[in-house]
């Protein structure tokens, strides 16, 4: 008898303790208000150019696994970070990290499922305006898709002061689509872009 309440006692204690353990993060990333998400070449939707920073459009996620330096293939989707960018519903020339947060997203907290402790976490962001695609499926439609280098973050409970953010692990920018061209590639497609929209408003 005594050894039945023993271990009813030890499930109910060990209930919370399982809780607890799970490894939270803050999946939101500011750039220090000058870096984004951008279009990369070769986009698709070729209505988008180079330089671009992506807008509501695109989905953001986290790819994780427990424990530092992990391998590429170890990494599995984070369902519970799933959001979309700031800015506007579409991507534009207009938006910015600096104007209307477009390059940028907001998760807030978020229970990764993995336990307290050393992580590895990669994102991965794709062309998704209706919102009801994966990232493989984005590859397989060949639309502008995308991935960070990986990083290593802790996973803290919920509410430890201490819980890091893309910001806290020096997180920075990669494009979607292709490689990020050099910066004055980028500067070009600005100027390109900006001439589009000064013909049109003219006609």
């Amino acid at each position: 008898m005594k050894a039945v309440v023993f271990l009813v006692i030890g499930i109910i204690i060990s209930d919370p303790v399982t809780t607890f353990a799970q490894g939270y993060i803050n999946f939101s990333w500011f750039g220090n208000g000058v870096q984004g998400v951008q279009v990369g070449g070769a986009s698709n939707p070729s209505s988008q150019l180079p330089g671009w920073y992506v807008s509501g459009d695109y989905s953001v996620e986290a790819w994780m696994a427990a424990g530092a330096n992990q391998p590429f293939g170890s990494l599995v989707p984070i369902a519970s970070t799933r959001t979309v960018f700031f800015g506007g519903a579409m991507t534009t020339a207009a938006g910015s990290p600096a104007t209307d947060g477009s390059g940028l997203w907001s998760a807030g907290l978020q229970d990764t499922g993995l336990a307290v402790g050393p992580a590895t976490i990669e994102v991965r962001a794709w062309y998704d305006p209706n919102h009801n695609t994966t990232f493989a499926q984005a590859q397989a439609l060949g639309v502008n898709s995308g991935r960070s280098t990986p990083y290593n973050i802790n996973l803290v409970v919920f509410n430890d002061p201490t819980i890091q953010s893309l910001d806290s692990i020096n997180f920075q920018a990669f494009c979607v689509g292709a490689e990020c061209p050099e910066p004055s590639t980028f500067a070009l497609s600005g100027l390109g872009a900006a001439a589009i929209l000064i013909l049109r408003r003219r006609k």
